[in-house]
């Protein structure tokens, strides 16, 4: 799902489907225009029934201290990549994530391939980072213990995710 949304993600007036949907699901319309690195990531999980391995839709998860806090505190988090991890990235060191993805691959040398949101100046792309700049990786329990390829079109109602 999250391959399909690779390109320019921002509109014109600074919001995004990611930000529409998160605002709509925890009540606060100031996040139709927030970063959306985390919020891009919840909504595919959303659209393929997987947000519970995520947390949920937490208003919380829009301040990536507290959801790396919240990884942490469940006991799933490392420090070693792997595919579907979710890689907090602390590029100026200060000991908090500052920016979220996805990983996609690791290469084995220090380095991975990681799907991000709210990167490159509003775009959802691929792109390669070195581990050294990871605080650490969320470990989701992907339903049936797969981590999720490529879902078919998005199938779920906008009801879907609350509660």
């Amino acid at each position: 799902m999250a391959k399909t949304q690779v390109g320019p993600r921002r509109r014109a007036d600074g919001s995004t489907t990611y930000g529409d949907w998160f605002a709509e699901i925890v009540g606060d319309r100031d996040c139709r225009t927030g970063d959306f690195c985390a919020m891009g990531l919840l909504w595919c999980a959303w659209r393929t029934d997987q947000i519970l391995a995520l947390g949920g839709a937490d208003p919380r998860w829009a301040r990536l201290p507290t959801w790396w806090e919240y990884w942490r505190e469940i006991g799933r988090w490392t420090r070693k990549p792997a595919r579907g991890r979710i890689a907090f990235f602390d590029f100026n060191f200060t000991g908090e994530p500052g920016h979220v993805g996805a990983v996609l691959q690791d290469n084995g040398n220090g380095s991975i391939v990681s799907l991000e949101f709210n990167t490159l100046n509003g775009w959802c792309a691929i792109r390669g980072r070195r581990v050294s700049d990871v605080l650490g990786f969320g470990d989701p329990a992907w339903p049936d213990a797969r981590v999720p390829l490529v879902a078919s079109a998005p199938r779920v109602s906008r009801a879907r995710g609350r509660g």
